[in-house]
């Protein structure tokens, strides 16, 4: 039997969580009146659902509900969309009443961003249970480790520098050959090169050991993951499958399509969480794997990666329902 992974489900709507089993029904032989009204994001839902439910079975004999056993809840890229501390109750309170772990997912942030967090993080400080907080941002691993130790610190997927492209997949790597007398050899570096990391530098493995850091966070790549460096870095390793985080930033796209007073700059007009409803799909003259914008971030669909992030064996694999907006 293959190693056993820890199987957590991330989501960032309070609704997904209250009513999982719902969240994660796979649809009997959908109709194509039915695919053909489905958004990219439920399209994804529905397949990657099947992909880990075959699996699961296959190899574990096992209903891939009954193999959950960790909550990722929260918001990686806007604080707008932290959750508020009623509904982070919420989630935890489930958690404990199904017998699942809680991490709580953290944004990079402004000031104000952080007086949020730093109200959550209270409240988790003065829970009776062990609770993991991811960080995408050094601001909150600092409050975490001088304020809220009693909380343990998590890197997100955001802060491993890794190299994000779906074009990588479907493509190759063209590279101009004429005049190189070993071109196996030059492949190979290629690819090493591609997939290497941040956590490859000793220097912040040290920063991040010092910082208590036991686990980080990595995102299913088209170009592989290098196991031999995961044995090397010593750390356990989240893989979050199958919405691969590409970019993103302050300004929202998608705010600016649908609020034109706030064009492709932060106004003081409050954000309408347009992200909940409209999306980007992007097209490109490379072969490409699906990707789709929604609020300030893009993300890529990798769930035809599957085979490859299951073979670098992931300590945990975060499986995300939906795009975590």
């Amino acid at each position: 039997m293959k190693q056993r992974f820890e199987l957590c489900i991330f989501l960032s709507n309070i609704k997904h969580i209250l009513h999982l089993e719902e969240t994660l029904k796979i649809i009997n032989k959908p109709g194509p009146e039915l695919i053909e009204i489905l958004n990219a994001n439920q399209k994804v839902n529905q397949t990657s659902l099947t992909i880990l439910s075959d699996y699961i079975y296959k190899i574990y004999g096992l209903n891939f509900q009954d193999h959950i056993e960790r909550i990722y809840y929260g918001q990686e890229t806007c604080e707008n969309l932290i959750p508020t501390i009623d509904n982070v109750q919420k989630a935890l309170e489930y958690c404990i009443e199904k017998g699942y772990g809680f991490t709580f997912v953290t944004p990079y942030v402004a000031p104000k961003g952080i007086r949020e967090v730093r109200k959550i993080l209270e409240f988790l400080k003065g829970c009776d249970e062990e609770i993991e907080v991811v960080f995408n941002d050094f601001g909150i691993l600092e409050l975490l480790y001088n304020e809220f130790s009693g909380l343990k610190p998590v890197l997100g997927r955001l802060l491993t520098k890794m190299k994000r492209d779906p074009r990588f997949s479907l493509s190759g790597y063209d590279m101009a050959d004429t005049g190189l007398k070993n071109v196996s050899k030059v492949k190979k570096n290629q690819l090493v090169a591609l997939q290497s990391s941040g956590i490859d530098l000793s220097q912040y493995r040290q920063l991040l050991k010092e910082k208590n850091i036991e686990r980080i966070g990595l995102d299913s790549l088209p170009q592989g993951i290098n196991t031999g460096s995961i044995k090397k870095w010593n750390f356990k390793v989240d893989i979050y499958w199958p919405w691969t985080y590409i970019t993103s930033g302050r300004n929202c796209a998608i705010a600016a399509y649908t609020q034109p007073g706030k064009s492709f700059h932060p106004t003081d007009e409050p954000c309408m969480f347009q992200c909940k409803s409209y999306e980007y799909t992007f097209s490109s003259d490379k072969q490409m794997l699906n990707s789709v914008q929604q609020g300030n971030a893009i993300w890529m669909n990798s769930e035809s990666l599957w085979n490859k992030i299951i073979q670098s064996g992931p300590n945990r694999l975060i499986y995300e329902p939906y795009i975590p907006v």
